[in-house]
């Protein structure tokens, strides 16, 4: 007789072969990888008039004092998550290709952990023009309010701060708020220092 077993071999490695096929066919698809998902625990912003050509840069002085402003974005905890420059930022092109307008001009900070100890918040007028002009910094009167916010975003949304400024003249800086960050992420507002939140940075940079 002949011997048939490489047959049967055949036969079983090809019912394997179909198994398997069947067994990954109805198998749970695992979810697509989104990216890595980073969360907010605080968005600090600070915004102001749409029609007024200035550009404001929010400060964040952190437990570290390294500050968190548009020359230095990411420290720690905290990012500089929208820098906006006034006119020349106003109008977005969207996906399709057309042109819009925002609504407002606006930085944010968003701290993305929790590192505790003492944080202080503030805003400078970098820039104010007219009619494209740049102002000098010895025109005061300019009167230009900004409003400055610190929202929760973790677990539940809800604002924690919020107040308006007036800035006067280009290099004017403002303490706006300033508070404790306990490890739990709970925040207790405090006083504001007497130090600018800019000042140590101007100072490094070689300004008076």
């Amino acid at each position: 007789m002949r011997d048939r077993s490489p047959i049967w071999i055949g036969l079983a490695d090809l019912l394997l072969c179909v198994l398997s096929v069947v067994i990954v066919a109805v198998a749970p698809k695992a979810p697509m990888a989104a990216g890595v998902q980073e969360k907010a625990e605080y968005l600090l912003s600070s915004e102001w008039s749409v029609d007024i050509d200035a550009d404001v840069d929010i400060w964040l002085v952190p437990p570290t004092k390294k500050p968190a402003f548009y020359a230095s974005r990411d420290v720690g905890c905290a990012r500089l998550d929208s820098d906006n420059r006034g006119f020349m930022d106003e109008v977005v092109t969207l996906a399709d290709g057309t042109k819009t307008k925002v609504n407002s001009d606006k930085e944010t900070i968003s701290l993305r952990c929790i590192e505790p100890g003492r944080y202080d918040l503030g805003v400078n007028l970098y820039a104010f023009r007219r009619n494209g002009v740049p102002l000098l910094s010895a025109e005061h009167g300019l009167g230009l309010k900004v409003h400055v916010e610190i929202v929760a975003v973790n677990p539940a949304v809800h604002l924690v701060f919020s107040k308006d400024v007036m800035l006067d003249h280009v290099g004017q800086t403002i303490n706006v708020a300033s508070f404790d960050l306990d490890r739990q992420g709970r925040i207790t507002l405090t006083d504001t220092p007497l130090e600018l939140v800019t000042a140590r940075a101007y100072k490094s940079a070689g300004y008076p």
